[in-house]
């Protein structure tokens, strides 16, 4: 299905929304380069396509897989050779199982898929899977993989079938072979060595929303129409705000069929054609009230007039002790309004400020050793704002929280101890690739700091580190069990503040 992509509707790869970001990380594009990267959309020269884009660039770049070549290119200072690769050095099926892999750890993908999931099996690092085949492609081979992964050839695109050609040329004239593409996805095959394992499962996406049943309220239900006699009418005891009592039976016809919009069916209509006059209580409903009479001796009983607050205190289930005494003051002295009661009434809630903090879970999803940004609070650069992987996706994982906005330090909600009574650590994440912008806001985080007089433990000034924001993927492999060759600490620290 390679030939289809837009068919291979049962895997998602969840990189479709920074795959630009991950291009760039992946052949160290200068800032120049990237930009020309993310205009691939309004770009006429590129068509809307972003491999043909990516072929253009890694030509200006002169990144060949040629394995003859030693060329060289420069990005910020740092010398890096490509690799050297041909077509012949990586297969269809390494992409397509590559790929396959990164689908079985993403939610969007089939059951099908997820089911070839080994057991406790971590999940891949998506950006080093498609760092190793990029960097054996040469750039025309590098497009067709980004499309791949986007599933959409751009302009190319292929018939439902089409006739096979013959090897031999008598071979057409003999026998005719036509190439059908099928309609649905094949059952997917993971290839481990010489094992091949096969998904279980549906091989569609996963509904967000279940089906709703026949008897669901969402459901229109059809109108019918019936005609049946008024029912009984019926007495309700209602409560007369002037004199605080209990006024008259109020004589009510309560509607025999429920309203177009209730989901209920007429379950109440043999009962209501039974004509028997009883004492209603209040409905929570609202009933048309057609007349107000007295009721006969014979029909109701009189009911004695009683102060309505003393019905309501006797009446009252459960409650504290003093809101029982309260309603027995208010008893025996009708006439002394209750304080509380209207200065409760005349306060009004206030509006709560939204907090400019981010927070997370406070736990690190990626292991169940102690984490060294658990419960921190990051103060992210505005050059990073662009940046959706870590912002949704590294900091959350590391359990973490984040600010975006130097003013925002001084506001209350702002944490400074974490739930075991720690001090909460604070780090500055920045760009080191923007050197221009990354200066500035030190200078200005700076400043902000003095102003507020953050003390440490032995009351000196606070001293907040500042690190590249990259330092959260290097620990985020340790946390994963990768071993990675080199201290993360001393190769993304950049000073403090």
């Amino acid at each position: 299905m390679i030939l289809k992509p837009e068919r291979q509707t049962d895997r998602q790869y969840g990189v479709e929304e920074y795959l630009e970001q991950i291009l760039a990380r992946i052949f160290k594009m200068p800032t120049l380069m990237y930009e020309k990267l993310k205009k691939w959309r309004d770009d006429a020269r590129s068509h809307g396509d972003l491999g043909l884009r990516l072929c253009q660039i890694m030509q200006e770049m002169n990144i060949v897989g040629d394995p003859t070549s030693k060329s060289k290119f420069e990005t910020n200072s740092l010398i890096l050779t490509p690799s050297n690769a041909t077509a012949s050095k990586i297969s269809v099926e390494e992409i397509d199982q590559s790929l396959l892999r990164i689908a079985i750890f993403n939610d969007g993908s089939s059951l099908a898929v997820k089911s070839l999931k080994e057991q406790n099996e971590n999940p891949p690092d998506r950006i080093e899977v498609l760092e190793k085949l990029y960097m054996q492609l040469q750039p025309r081979e590098a497009k067709w993989l980004t499309r791949i992964i986007l599933k959409n050839y751009g302009p190319v695109t292929l018939p439902d079938s089409f006739p096979l050609p013959g090897n031999v040329t008598h071979l057409p004239n003999s026998l005719s072979a036509t190439f059908l593409f099928p309609p649905e996805p094949p059952t997917p095959e993971r290839r481990t060595g010489t094992r091949v394992k096969k998904g279980i499962g549906l091989k569609v996406s996963a509904h967000l929303l279940p089906t709703p049943p026949t008897s669901s309220p969402i459901l229109p239900t059809p109108e019918t129409t019936e005609v049946v006699p008024n029912p009984a009418p019926r007495y309700r005891i209602g409560w007369d705000p002037q004199s605080s009592t209990l006024s008259a039976p109020v004589k009510v016809i309560a509607p025999l069929t429920p309203t177009k919009s209730s989901p209920l069916q007429n379950s109440s209509a043999p009962k209501a054609r039974q004509k028997i006059q009883t004492l209603a209580s209040p409905p929570t409903c609202s009933l048309p009230v057609i007349s107000s009479i007295k009721p006969a001796p014979s029909q109701i009983n009189p009911v004695p007039k009683r102060n309505a607050l003393g019905q309501i205190s006797s009446n009252i289930p459960s409650g504290s002790q003093s809101q029982q005494s309260q309603s027995r003051s208010q008893e025996k002295n009708p006439k002394v309004p209750s304080s509380s009661h209207h200065s409760q009434s005349r306060q009004h809630p206030k509006p709560t400020t939204a907090s400019p903090v981010v927070f997370s879970t406070g736990k690190c999803l990626l292991t169940q050793k102690r984490c060294q940004f658990s419960s921190a609070l990051f103060i992210i650069s505005p050059c990073l704002l662009s940046n959706p992987y870590l912002l949704t996706k590294l900091i959350p994982y590391h359990g973490a929280h984040h600010l975006t906005s130097l003013t925002s330090l001084s506001h209350p909600t702002v944490p400074r101890r974490t739930k075991s009574g720690r001090r909460v650590k604070k780090f500055i994440l920045v760009d080191i690739t923007r050197p221009d912008q990354t200066v500035q806001f030190c200078k200005q985080a700076e400043r902000a700091v003095k102003r507020l007089g953050w003390k440490s433990r032995s009351g000196y000034q606070e001293h907040i580190p500042i690190f590249d924001w990259r330092v959260l993927e290097s620990f985020a492999k340790l946390d994963r069990g990768v071993e990675l060759g080199f201290d993360p600490v001393r190769k993304h620290f950049q000073g403090t503040i």
